[in-house]
């Protein structure tokens, strides 16, 4: 077995929520992002996944999340968006973008600060 694996950050605020209503202050982090793909084989190029690959649906991805409040993206519209929330919004996004490679996809772990991360697979 093979595993790629790609980092990205971005800087967003967010607050959790409890039915909607703030529980705590607005607040930003400097979130940091792993994204793992994994196979038993590798391509013709000698690469399970290429990096480039990765890389553009990551920045695609913390593009919609860079300099903005996390509370008002579209995506996570209706839930409190913890570190938990915004790695499974970000998995399941990312395994879209990447098509028929989408099945690749292992797990996202997300950091919202140094040492605080949140791991989402299925």
């Amino acid at each position: 077995m093979f595993e790629v694996a790609y980092e990205t950050t971005f800087c967003s605020t967010h607050r959790l929520t409890e039915r909607g209503a703030p529980i705590e202050p607005l607040h930003g982090h400097d979130w940091r992002v792993e994204v793992v793909a994994a196979g038993d084989g590798l391509d013709r190029f000698g690469v399970v996944l290429d990096f480039e690959i990765l890389k553009k649906a990551m920045g695609e991805i913390a593009a919609t999340f860079h300099y903005k409040d996390m509370n008002e993206h579209a995506g996570l519209q209706g839930e409190s968006p913890s570190a938990e929330v915004v790695a499974r919004y970000i998995f399941r996004d990312l395994r879209l973008r990447l098509g028929d490679s989408g099945g690749l996809l292992r797990r996202v772990r997300v950091w919202e600060a140094p040492g605080c991360s949140a791991t989402y697979y299925e």
